[in-house]
């Protein structure tokens, strides 16, 4: 797998702090991206196989400017049991504050059909969502149930799919959340590859108890990023390429394996 890009991008200009200031501003933008995405990625699509240049990347650096990507949200069922996390940090506590309208399909596993995961797995949120608000929404939302979201969320995981928050105009504003598989979707595929677009890790990391761990190389097969290796008989963890998913923790037959919060 080639190495994977570890440029680190910050969104603190002065229109990072007019949206933190006007969270309804960026969720107008990241709205209006979500309504213009696919036909986005369409042409993206066509233009690289006719040009076969990865116009993705020069769009995504030179005019979105890295504030379009995905930020990778675990389940809380993989975390230390003494685990404290916020709502905006977990997947399953994210959706119950979210305005989810429904379940729509997966424009990447619809159009390169690489696997058989299923195709009907995107969550759509109504006008867009702010990190900022997530803590302090209520949980009443009547306009869809939860539960079948909550169980494809379950069902992916299991599948091996990364949960990622698609975000515009920068990480803290959200139009969708996508299961992703690294052979389909644009984003997870393309960062795999080049670093590019932004993929944003969680805040949680992987950590094995060697005590446990009998080396079959489980953890190594689940991991898309890389950052964890059977050679010979022993196991090598690459902390720094953890984005904390979470997948490796299931796949583990000798629940060997945690998620913890990360130390600020």
């Amino acid at each position: 797998m080639p190495p994977i890009k570890r440029k680190k991008y910050l969104f603190q200009t002065k229109i990072d702090k007019l949206l933190k200031i006007i969270p309804h501003l960026g969720r107008i933008f990241s709205f209006l991206l979500g309504i213009i995405e696919v036909p986005m990625l369409e042409l993206f699509r066509l233009t690289e196989r006719f040009t076969k240049m990865h116009i993705l990347e020069v769009v995504d650096t030179y005019i979105l400017k890295k504030r379009w990507g995905g930020h990778v949200i675990p389940l809380n069922v993989n975390f230390h049991p003494e685990t404290k996390f916020l709502p905006s940090q977990e997947i399953f506590k994210l959706i119950s504050r979210s305005n989810v309208v429904g379940i729509g399909y997966c424009y990447c596993r619809l159009t390169y059909k690489n696997c058989d995961n299923p195709i009907r797995t995107c969550i759509h949120i109504g006008f867009g969502q702010s990190l900022y608000e997530i803590p302090y929404k209520s949980e009443n939302f009547k306009r869809v149930s939860k539960q079948e979201i909550f169980e494809l969320l379950e069902d992916c995981d299991q599948r091996g799919l990364v949960h990622q928050l698609i975000y515009f105009p920068n990480p803290n504003f959200y139009y969708i959340v996508c299961n992703c598989c690294p052979c389909c979707c644009v984003i997870l595929s393309k960062f795999i590859k080049s670093g590019s677009p932004q993929m944003i890790k969680s805040d949680f990391i992987a950590k094995t108890d060697l005590s446990k761990c009998k080396s079959c190389g489980n953890c190594e097969q689940w991991c898309y990023f890389g950052a964890r290796k059977i050679e010979g008989n022993g196991f090598f963890f690459e902390e720094i390429k953890c984005f904390g998913c979470g997948l490796c923790v299931s796949k583990c037959p000798e629940n060997a394996i945690i998620l913890i919060k990360k130390e600020n």
